[in-house]
């Protein structure tokens, strides 16, 4: 399994300490618990008030379709807990996938970097979806490295987690939310690292689902 960060090009980060901090709870404004994948991007800059439409990404994304990035708290809210924040010299960061055509939303990514929101996200997710249908831990056979994939599945949209674990709880996190209308993306989540099969995880959740 080959997982490092899911971006298309080497960000050259480096690893350092992870300092743990308290994650704040957020009252109002945009969340990305609330997102439908009935949105325009543009609409997703009228709600949050940031521009992120026209802040390009170099993550990978499917033919059709483009992709945009943000590291503003403004955006960096699920099920009202504050996901913003910086570790291992990288910032938190959400990335949105969209169609060419008419700017729907598609699919949206978190890169979480730092202690306090990566060890509390899992909990964030069961708040809107509730457990896991799939709950893996797994080994890297190459490095060594523990990971946890888990798959939720909630009213015919995915949540797929990837997160990478060390001994003071979780390193990385790397989310991916999408409607479950395109297969493609299944293809897309294993280029990306987040499985070497990401299509039978889902298949399992949506079967435990009953979908």
């Amino acid at each position: 399994m080959t997982i490092q960060s899911c971006n298309s090009k080497s960000n050259g980060g480096k690893d350092k300490a992870v300092q743990v901090e308290s994650s704040a709870a957020v009252s109002a404004g945009f969340d990305l618990a609330d997102v439908t994948f009935k949105e325009t991007i543009q609409s997703v800059d009228k709600s949050s008030g940031v521009s992120v439409s026209t802040s390009p990404s170099e993550e990978k994304t499917l033919t059709g379709y483009e992709r945009v990035e943000s590291t503003s708290p403004k955006l960096l809210t699920y099920n009202h807990s504050d996901l913003s924040g910086t570790g291992n010299n990288m910032t938190n960061k959400v990335i949105f996938h969209y169609t060419e055509k008419d700017s729907i939303l598609a699919m949206y990514e978190l890169r979480i970097y730092n202690a306090a929101p990566n060890n509390g996200l899992v909990k964030s997710i069961e708040g809107k979806a509730g457990k896991p249908a799939v709950d893996r831990a797994v080994k890297d056979s190459g490095s060594g490295v523990d990971f946890r994939q888990c798959v939720w599945v909630k009213d015919n949209v995915i949540y797929f987690l990837l997160q990478e674990l060390d001994k003071t709880g979780v390193k990385t996190s790397n989310l991916a939310v999408f409607k479950n209308d395109n297969k493609d993306i299944y293809k897309l989540l294993g280029q990306k690292g987040y499985a070497i099969s990401p299509q039978s995880l889902i298949e399992e959740a949506l079967a435990k689902a009953g979908k």
